[in-house]
């Protein structure tokens, strides 16, 4: 079976589609076939990975990494609730998340998706991750785009 039909049956079965990217996601790192449907990097200027954007199963797909706010952002950014509920410690790691950036652009041109690292946080537009992929097929990725340095964590 190809990539592209495993895809599709992961959808058909799945709930829901948000978990289904996410387990395409680790499944394609952990069996070493994402550097083959990978289309383009984000980093930070420090060298994180922080996003990877791949396509599969004609949908195009960006993987933005976990991170861990500082105490006093993260209380800034969220309530007790929120982060106990949402969070991989019940308080400051927040997990990785799979957007299909097609998707994504319908929202709007505003429509992004947070990017975090030690070194970088900020927004990126599906249009912007769309944009970066021009000319670029799986496995034969652009040029990483580097994200400035915006605020500290």
């Amino acid at each position: 079976m190809d990539l592209n039909d495993w895809f599709a049956d992961l959808l058909r079965t799945s709930q829901h589609r948000a978990e289904a990217r996410q387990r395409a996601h680790q499944t394609l790192e952990s069996t070493g076939l994402l550097s083959k449907v990978t289309l383009h990097r984000f980093m930070c200027k420090r060298g994180c990975q922080i996003a990877t954007v791949f396509r599969v199963g004609g949908s195009t797909l960006c993987a933005v990494r976990d991170y861990k706010y500082s105490p006093g952002l993260n209380a800034a950014q969220s309530v007790p609730e929120a982060r106990a509920k949402n969070t991989l410690d019940g308080d400051r790691w927040w997990p990785s998340h799979v957007f299909d950036i097609e998707e994504l652009a319908e929202w709007g041109d505003e429509a992004g998706m947070s990017m975090n690292c030690k070194h970088f946080r900020g927004t990126v537009t599906a249009r912007t991750v769309l944009a970066a992929c021009e000319g670029a097929s799986p496995g034969k990725q652009n040029k990483p785009t580097i994200l400035g340095v915006s605020v500290a964590n």
